[in-house]
């Protein structure tokens, strides 16, 4: 009789699945106040790379739930060691609420923090600053605790619990949300944090993270989640954008001025440029009478007869006719050129016709 009690009740012991162990602290109440310190707890371990880009986006767009009133915010990244983002940092003020965001989104995965993923260290810096609530997020699996970090021989789910329970004692409430968990996760971040679901810790895909996270603030200051202001949208990174912009005009110009500079100036379809030509100078009608009129009385530029013969009328053929040597038959004797008749240069004394005389 004895032996098919024990049996049955080992068999019960196996079939029945494990419940979360009770917390040594019961986690403290929602503060139902704002403002209010907030610590949020970053996981950037390697298993949190497929998902790490949604997870910091929605931890920055909640940092903008709390902007239109005084509260704290501390944001801790940690894998296998933590490390304080930004600690204290008043969100209501633009400036450094904007400085936060952008430390934010420059976290990673993997980085100065390392692969493993310690919870110990994170609870651990986020009960350094005294934080209202410590909002782990995670994928569910703590391997490493200690600083400086070790994997062994303790438990570092344990030694994570052990941590949580001395903030929780302290009075600060710890909420987990758990991202695409393995089996047994919820238990995990139950451990750190109470027994009850969508109260002490959250489970789900990582496209809700945002809403749980929102979830999280409204609870915490007692508010409906629709009175809390939306996430802002993102500003226009002008600064770079026109830097980028005025170095790829300077760069463009200087190669223009190059090319420029070893072709020369082209023309129309390539065709070198015509030259530029001159206005033409109007004529002076006074000097080209005088330079006719010296021409044709031989009179050169010296002022001496260059034609070599005596024009003027000789003989008896007055003015009009040349003299001739020799015989009278008008044949030169020695083929020199025979002389030149003078001719009347009186036209060049006339004024010249008008447009309105040629035109009657």
């Amino acid at each position: 009789m004895f032996g098919r009690v024990f049996a049955v009740l080992a068999a019960a012991a196996f079939l029945t699945p494990p419940t979360v162990a009770a917390q040594d602290v019961v986690n403290p109440p929602w503060p139902a106040r704002c403002p209010m310190e907030l610590g949020l707890l970053v996981d950037q371990s390697d298993s949190m790379g497929s998902r790490f880009g949604e997870v910091r986006e929605a931890t920055r767009n909640v940092i903008d739930a709390l902007r239109d009133k005084p509260s704290k915010v501390t944001v801790i990244g940690f894998g296998t060691t933590a490390r304080i983002v930004q600690s204290d940092v008043d969100v209501s003020d633009a400036d450094l609420r904007r400085g936060l965001k952008d430390d934010v989104d420059r976290l990673d995965t993997g980085d100065s923090t390392g692969g493993a993923t310690n919870w110990d260290a994170a609870l651990a810096a986020a009960g350094s600053h005294g934080v209202d609530v410590a909002v782990l997020i995670t994928d569910g699996m703590p391997t490493a605790y200690g600083d400086p970090p070790q994997e062994g021989p303790e438990d570092p789910l344990a030694v994570a619990a052990g941590t949580a329970d001395r903030l929780k004692a302290a009075g600060t409430r710890i909420v987990a949300v758990g991202i695409d968990l393995p089996p047994g996760g919820d238990a995990n971040l139950a451990a750190v944090t109470g027994p009850r679901a969508e109260q002490d810790y959250f489970t789900g895909e990582q496209s809700s993270l945002l809403r749980r996270l929102y979830d999280i603030v409204a609870s915490a200051c007692g508010v409906p989640i629709t009175a809390l202001p939306q996430p802002e949208a993102g500003a226009f990174p002008w600064t770079p954008v026109l830097a980028a912009a005025l170095a790829a005009a300077l760069a463009i110009a200087l190669i223009a001025f190059l090319r420029y500079r070893e072709r020369g100036p082209v023309g129309v379809k390539g065709r070198p440029a015509r030259q530029r030509v001159e206005a033409r100078q109007p004529i002076d009608h006074r000097d080209l009478t005088r330079k006719l009129r010296d021409s044709a009385t031989g009179i050169g530029a010296t002022g001496h007869d260059t034609t070599g013969k005596d024009i003027s009328g000789q003989g008896t053929g007055g003015p009009d006719t040349a003299t001739t040597h020799g015989d009278g038959d008008g044949d030169s004797d020695s083929g020199s050129p025979p002389a030149h008749r003078s001719m009347s240069l009186d036209f060049l004394d006339r004024t010249p016709p008008t447009k309105k005389d040629n035109n009657p």
